[in-house]
C-alpha cells in the first residue's frame, strides 16, 4: 500500500502505546467531527488524516470493527491522549468504504494530445521540465489541454505561483514541516483515487515529483533509518506502488498521473531520473 512502510515506521512509538491511549480516549469528551481518509499501517492500526492535514491514530480495534481499508472516506472525533502526546480517534460517525483491492484494472481507451504526443488515459506521464517558469508554463498548458469531460487535480508544491483553472488543488508551503507535507501528497492521491473509482476520467498533475520524493526521503531521515548523505530508494519505491494501483477502479473511471520532474546533475537527481524513466509510461 502507499507509504506504508514509511508511515508505520513514523508512527512506530505511537503503535506501542496503543493500549493506555485506549483507555485515555474512552474517559475524555469528543471534540467537532472531522472528514477524511484512513491509511493503514502494518501492525493493523491506521492513521486518519483529516482534510486540514492532521495525523490521528486509529486503534486496531476500530479498523477491525469498521474493517477499514486504506482510502476510505471517514468522519470521525478525535481527542488528544495527554499522558501518551498522542491525537486518536475516539469515535467514528461514518465509513464510506472502498474496495480498489478487489476491482478490475480498467483500460481506458480514450486519448489526448499533449505536448505533440498521444497520450493514453489511464496511463503515467514523465515530464522533464527546467525552472520554476517552465513549470508553470507546462502545467498551464496540460490544464488549458485537457477535456471539459476529464477533471484535473493538482498537487503543487511550496507555494508555487499559479492562476491556473483547476477546481480541485492541494499546495504545500515552505511552512510546513515534512510531515504536513507528506499528509498533503497523500490526501492529493486519496482524493483523485476516489474520484476515478465513482467512474470520473481523472488527471493528476504532481509540479514536482523531485520534491515530493524528497519529502518522503526527508521524513525517513528524521527517523534515522538510514544514511543522510544518501538518498533513500523507499521514496521511488511508494510511487511505484502508486502507480501499480492506479488501474484498479470500480467504476470504469481513469486515473492518469502526469508527473513533472527536474534534470539536474546532483547524484540525487540522476539516481531519481534513471529510475522515473524505467517505471514510467511515457517519457515526453
Amino acid at each position: 500500500m502507499l507509504t506504508r512502510h514509511l508511515l508505520s515506521l513514523i508512527f512506530d512509538e505511537a503503535v506501542q502505546n496503543l493500549n493506555s491511549a485506549c483507555h485515555q480516549v474512552n474517559s475524555q469528551p469528543a471534540n467537532a467531527t472531522l472528514s477524511g481518509y484512513v491509511h493503514l499501517l502494518d501492525q493493523g492500526n491506521a492513521i486518519f488524516i483529516t482534510d486540514e492535514r492532521k495525523p490521528y491514530l486509529i486503534t486496531l480495534e476500530f479498523t477491525l470493527f469498521h474493517k477499514l481499508k486504506t482510502g476510505d472516506r471517514l468522519q470521525a472525533r478525535v481527542v488528544n491522549d495527554s499522558a501518551n502526546n498522542h491525537n486518536v480517534v475516539s469515535e467514528i460517525v461514518s465509513v464510506q468504504h472502498v474496495t480498489y483491492d478487489d476491482a478490475p484494472v480498467i483500460s481506458a481507451n480514450q486519448t489526448l494530445n499533449l505536448f505533440d504526443n498521444t497520450i493514453n488515459l489511464g496511463t503515467s506521464i514523465l515530464i522533464p521540465v527546467g525552472d520554476n517558469t517552465d513549470i508553470v508554463t507546462k502545467v498551464a498548458h496540460i490544464v488549458d489541454t485537457l477535456p471539459d469531460n476529464i477533471t484535473p487535480i493538482l498537487l503543487s508544491f511550496d507555494g508555487r505561483p499559479t492562476n491556473f483553472n483547476v477546481s480541485t488543488a492541494y499546495f504545500t508551503q515552505p511552512s510546513y514541516d515534512n510531515r504536513e507535507k507528506l499528509m498533503t501528497c497523500l490526501l492529493t492521491f486519496f482524493h483523485a483515487k476516489q474520484q476515478a473509482d465513482t467512474g470520473k476520467d481523472v488527471v493528476l498533475i504532481i509540479d514536482s515529483l523531485d520534491k515530493m520524493f524528497f519529502v518522503f526521503n526527508n521524513c525517513m531521515q528524521s527517523i534515522g533509518t538510514f544514511n543522510p548523505n544518501l538518498f533513500s530508494s523507499a521514496a521511488v519505491t511508494d510511487y511505484e506502488n502508486i502507480l501499480c494501483s492506479s488501474g484498479n477502479l470500480k467504476a470504469g473511471g481513469s486515473l492518469t498521473i502526469i508527473g513533472l520532474h527536474h534534470t539536474g546533475t546532483s547524484p540525487q537527481l540522476l539516481q531519481i531520473n534513471d529510475r522515473l524513466h524505467q517505471i514510467m509510461d511515457q517519457v515526453i
